[in-house]
């Protein structure tokens, strides 16, 4: 609709890039004024609109002979068409880029009521800082199937079939736009292949893109950002340009698929295999460790619940003490008494006998440790009954 001339701006002293519309529209009369009416709109929404990612309208104005004019920033950097022509399809890292930049922008100039209906590789720019859409605020003719010698004014191989069938614009048809835009920055190729204009509208409304993910190496979750943004129920299609931007964006950040990988990809995928069966490794060795405490647990809380063991005594010797004595007092050696007192005292009638009888009580008399019972120990006093 219009040519870009580039000017210099010499009360700033800067370059600027200057939109005209074509002198050769042949528009009829009654529908030139609406055209200019809807560009002074749009252009005054596309200034409310600061974006990083699109390029800034600086001014608006009519001149005598060239009509109306809008001045855009100047962006140096060449087109995404030029780049798709000269250097081929881009790469999952910078197309993934350009995703997250675009669905941003577009989100942003939609919150704002600004529309831009014309989404194509040849009004996105790309800088050193990053992509620019540029064409804000220009107006589309508001007769999407005007004609200019019997065919389309320009083609619709980006449009949104409700774009063309019906003239609707929305941001779920600049999305339709976006994705068919970022299918053919990634494949190189239209996703709506044809040199007719009608040709291409039909395929836009019957016909589903290829896949491409598989013949570019990719992660299949790249066609299915691209095909739901493709959809042709507007309402089936991500929510926002910025939701769409991003699921592509972090599809094309999956591990590539590639039939021939490189040894790095094999390196790492078997450092990846090897970690998986060491911590298989680690985690049976944890569950057997873990089984024997258990049984080693279980085993020694029936042991304490069968009550009392007897230790075996050693060849030719007595018997030990019951384990009992882990929940009593431990034995102690009992100091020989003079049986005659204590035959006479109150306290021999009341105590129990212990099991064995005399013998036993004859045992737990001796002396302990070989003391004399006869000889205090250096330091010890003899106590009442003469014993230690």
């Amino acid at each position: 609709m219009g040519r870009v001339l580039l000017a210099r701006d010499p009360v700033l002293d800067r370059n600027v890039a200057i939109k005209l519309l074509r002198d050769d529209l042949k528009l009829p009369p009654e529908q030139l004024p609406s055209l200019l009416e809807r560009m002074r709109q749009e252009a005054r929404a596309s200034a409310r609109v600061v974006h990083p990612n699109i390029v800034a309208l600086h001014d608006m104005g009519e001149d005598p002979e060239l009509g109306l004019f809008l001045v855009f920033e100047y962006v140096e950097g060449p087109t995404l068409k030029e780049r798709l022509q000269t250097r081929g399809s881009l790469g999952p890292e910078a197309a993934g880029k350009l995703a997250r930049e675009l669905g941003d922008a577009l989100t942003t100039a939609h919150a704002a009521g600004v529309l831009h209906r014309d989404i194509k590789p040849e009004n996105l720019i790309l800088n050193r800082a990053g992509a620019k859409i540029a064409d804000f605020g220009i107006a589309r003719v508001p007769d999407s199937t005007l004609t200019r010698d019997g065919g389309l004014l320009g083609t619709p191989a980006y449009s949104a079939p409700e774009a063309i069938s019906s003239g609707t614009f929305s941001p779920q048809s600049d999305q339709f736009s976006l994705a068919a835009t970022l299918y053919e920055a990634l494949s190189g190729k239209r996703a709506f292949p044809g040199q007719d204009a009608i040709a291409v509208a039909t395929r836009i409304a019957t016909e589903h893109p290829p896949t491409i993910a598989g013949a570019c190496g990719l992660d299949p979750h790249v066609d299915a950002a691209l095909f739901r943004a493709l959809d042709k129920d507007p309402r089936k299609r991500w929510p926002s340009c910025d939701d769409f931007g991003r699921a592509l964006a972090e599809a094309l950040a999956l591990s590539p698929r590639s039939r021939m990988p490189t040894l790095p990809d094999r390196q790492r995928r078997e450092l990846e295999h090897g970690t998986e069966r060491r911590g298989r490794v680690l985690a049976v060795g944890g569950f057997l460790a873990g089984a024997v405490v258990i049984g080693l647990a279980a085993f020694a809380s029936g042991a304490l619940d069968r009550g009392p063991a007897t230790a075996p005594a050693p060849s030719g010797e007595e018997p030990n003490e019951p384990l009992g004595f882990l929940a009593e007092r431990p034995p102690s050696a009992a100091p020989k008494r003079d049986p005659g007192r204590e035959a006479d005292s109150p306290s021999a009638a009341a105590r129990p006998a212990a099991d064995g009888g005399a013998e036993e009580d004859a045992k737990a008399a001796e002396p302990a440790d070989g003391a004399s019972t006869t000889e205090p120990r250096p330091g010890e006093a003899p106590d009442a009954a003469g014993g230690i």
